[in-house]
């Protein structure tokens, strides 16, 4: 019998190996977690710009006064007419603004009604993300 003290090489490597996973987890959990984080922020962003740009729309009574019906690929900046110092200049974001009467026939009480669709839209991770928001708006 011997009387043996320390590890061998083998046990050891199994360990360090096992660490080695272990830490590469972790590395990994946490890139995508501060990814995930700013993605989030990007989006929260946006939401609260589309927010405040159909604020203004109704605020302005755009859909009744001068109604804007952007293509579908229009992106034009935030900031541009009508809403010149209304809305801060971010350079990231760009705005796309529908605004549609519901009913064309003047006898129709849907003839005062505007849906009206705020898109924000920016680039991330080598692709285009977008939020829409949507509200309803009578003329006055």
């Amino acid at each position: 019998m011997s009387d043996r003290r320390g590890f061998s090489i083998a046990e050891a490597l199994v360990a360090l190996l096992t660490v080695s996973v272990g830490l590469f987890a972790l590395a990994g959990s946490l890139i995508y977690s501060t990814r995930a984080a700013s993605s989030s922020g990007r989006h929260t962003q946006a939401l609260g710009y589309a927010n405040r740009l159909l604020q203004l729309t109704k605020f302005h009574n755009l859909p009744d006064r001068a109604p804007i019906n952007d293509s579908a690929a229009t992106r034009t900046p935030l900031n541009a007419a009508p809403f010149v110092g209304e809305v801060d200049a971010a350079p990231l974001f760009r705005r796309n603004l529908r605004m549609m009467r519901l009913s064309q026939d003047l006898t129709d009480y849907h003839n005062e009604l505007y849906q009206v669709d705020v898109s924000v839209f920016w680039s991330e991770s080598g692709g285009e993300k977008k939020v829409t928001v949507s509200g309803m708006h009578r003329a006055r």
